[in-house]
């Protein structure tokens, strides 16, 4: 009998590596029963500001959910604080996303965004990816000013922020809107799995999902109809697609470069351990 592997998606575009692997069958052959929901019911409503009270941390916790996909720090902060779950592995993209300014708007480069809150959702990838970036163009950490919207694009849109993070499909929303892109972002996500998912069960993850990395790998036109299936047609052509690398294991070396990162920008109040947080075996 197939287990049931109940999860939930972060990014429509990003994690549509799983929905192949559900279409096409190649968690059925690992004798796998995947449920997989794309997004959380409450839409824009349900992406509150405290991650703990977010649809699919609520669900892991109180056991309705076995796996969910989420950004790198994300991952390690949620594992933590929510002591709930393992991290199996680092997910099947790169991410991508644009930090965004309104056509009009004054800012021209990053360091223009100096002490200007973004837009973000407050301790996910959008959020860390806009601090590296900025940091990178020589913003100190204490002149980035970040907000969380439960909805960034209508915040940029509606000028109640100067910019913001966003991931797709709402880049291509935001560039059809007139909006003009200031920097890219850049981010890796990793699989969080509960306790009861053990190595064998991980396995059988980890091997379809590159399955489904494969099968995109072989046309960029098919893999823009199905990682970009949130936009129109029009807008698919040129959408920003995540780099499709396949999931890997998590180094204790990638995760204590991660850990050491956030805990000296406040994000962790003490350092996790690699065995509490990763099950790499």
């Amino acid at each position: 009998m197939n287990r049931t592997i109940r999860l939930q998606g972060d990014s429509n575009a990003h994690d549509r590596p799983w929905r192949v692997a559900v279409e096409r069958g190649f968690f059925a052959e690992e004798g796998l029963d995947v449920v997989y929901h794309e997004d959380n019911p409450k839409g824009a409503e349900g992406r509150v500001k405290d991650f703990a009270h977010r649809w699919k941390e609520t669900q892991l916790q109180q056991g309705a959910l076995e796996v969910y996909p989420v950004c790198e720090w994300g991952a390690i902060e949620r594992v933590q604080q929510l002591g709930k779950g393992k991290i199996i592995g680092l997910d099947t993209t790169v991410r991508t996303g644009a930090i965004m300014v309104r056509k009009d708007s004054r800012i021209a480069t990053l360091a223009d965004l100096r002490n200007v809150p973004i837009a973000v959702t407050w301790h996910a990838g959008t959020f860390y990816a806009a601090i590296e970036v900025m940091e990178a163009a020589g913003v100190a950490f204490d002149e980035i000013k970040l907000e969380h919207a439960n909805d960034r694009l209508e915040a940029l849109l509606g000028g109640n922020n100067e910019a913001a993070a966003l991931m797709e499909p709402l880049v291509s929303r935001a560039r059809a809107a007139g909006c003009r892109k200031i920097a890219d972002l850049r981010w890796r996500g990793g699989i969080v799995a509960g306790e009861d998912v053990d190595q064998e069960t991980a396995e059988k993850l980890r091997r379809a999902l590159n399955r489904a990395v494969e099968w995109l790998r072989e046309n960029e036109d098919r893999s823009r109809a199905e990682l970009l299936r949130d936009l129109t047609p029009e807008q698919r052509k040129n959408g920003l697609l995540p780099e499709l690398t396949g999931v890997t294991g998590y180094q204790s070396t990638e995760f204590k470069e991660k850990v050491d990162w956030m805990l000296a920008r406040g994000f962790l109040q003490a350092a996790p351990a690699y065995e509490d947080t990763v099950r790499d075996k």
